[in-house]
């Protein structure tokens, strides 16, 4: 079942901010039954003056290209085809890049290969977008029942993105300055952030769709104290209740929940340090689901990111990044 309509489109693209003229990879992670989607993708790029282009990339047909294909086929011929591209526009009907289950082994590093220098020509661009459409098939990942997500993302889409963008505007221009953060929470829990010459970012539509968020990222090794969480979603399914974090140097060290420190003890290096403070601007969004990608976005709360920061000012390296959702007060000096 799709519900997403071409109104709904429209407002996305017009979000991104297309201008005429510009060539936009309209990049279509599903599969031919599905196609429709592509097109109404295409039918309003071009409506806004601009040359859409359209990249299936389905599992299924991969599948059987990857099968038969060898290291000549995808050479550097290829992929700068891509040079003159000016926005990336990943729709994705289920996840990117998972191959099929029917892809040969001795196949998996040359689909790798590819899936790698495709991801490092295409980052390169000003614009990367990602729209997760909702799916039945996207809802698998987000533990939600199937009706409930795609109602929850439907909802999130159909904003008023002008509206959204002047308000992350504003708290973004009242949030530059600020050198701290003093983050209250639960009956007792305070943590300070250091908020030194970083910069606040906006994702009001031009990142990752659903969008409503404005972040930054702290400094690394100056975050201390506690902070508490009515739940923590360590994985699909699985909720840690009333976590208390202790975060010294910006590091977590410990908390009071035995579901949270086995999750902690998973992490790779780097990553239990506090990579990022969020805060949520999604008016459609308005209760807590345990899916990440709409629970950060939620108005009136804020979230704490561990692991990864390099793409958004940050230096700490890492494989892996994920958020922690909660609310409190939050004040800035």
């Amino acid at each position: 079942m799709n519900t997403f309509n071409r109104e709904t489109i429209k407002k996305i693209l017009k979000a991104i901010g297309i201008e005429n003229g510009e060539l936009v990879l309209l990049q279509f992670w599903g599969d031919d039954k599905d196609r429709d989607t592509l097109h109404n993708f295409s039918y309003e790029v071009a409506a806004l003056g601009a040359a859409p282009i359209e990249l299936q990339q389905s599992r299924e047909v991969n599948c059987e290209i990857f099968n038969i294909s060898n290291n000549t086929c995808f050479n550097e011929k290829y992929f700068s085809l891509f040079d003159n591209i000016d926005i990336i526009i990943d729709i994705c009907m289920y996840r990117p890049v998972v191959p099929s289950e029917n892809l040969q082994k001795d196949k998996f590093e040359l689909y790798r290969k590819y899936m790698g220098q495709l991801f490092s020509t295409l980052s390169k661009k000003n614009k990367f977008v990602q729209v997760r459409i909702p799916t039945e098939e996207n809802a698998l990942e987000s533990g939600l029942e199937p009706s409930t997500f795609i109602e929850k993302m439907n909802e999130a889409y159909n904003i008023d993105y002008d509206e959204l963008k002047n308000r992350c505007e504003e708290k973004v221009s009242e949030l530059e300055g600020k050198t701290s953060v003093l983050i209250k929470t639960g009956e007792n829990c305070e943590l300070t952030l250091s908020l030194e010459e970083r910069k606040w970012f906006i994702d009001a539509g031009d990142g990752d769709l659903p969008c409503g968020e404005v972040s930054i990222a702290p400094i690394e090794n100056k975050t201390n104290g506690s902070v508490y969480f009515e739940k923590i979603f360590v994985d699909i399914g699985e909720v840690a209740k009333d976590v208390i974090l202790t975060i010294e140097n910006g590091k977590i060290i410990k908390s009071n929940s035995d579901t949270f420190n086995e999750f902690l003890s998973e992490l790779p290096p780097n990553g239990d340090i506090i990579c990022e403070l969020g805060i949520g601007m999604n008016n459609n969004v308005k209760e807590l689901s345990g899916y990440l990608v709409l629970d950060e976005k939620m108005i009136n709360t804020f979230h704490l990111g561990i692991g990864m920061n390099t793409l958004f000012g940050g230096t700490n390296e890492c494989q892996m990044h994920t958020d922690f959702v909660g609310t409190g007060e939050l004040i800035f000096k």
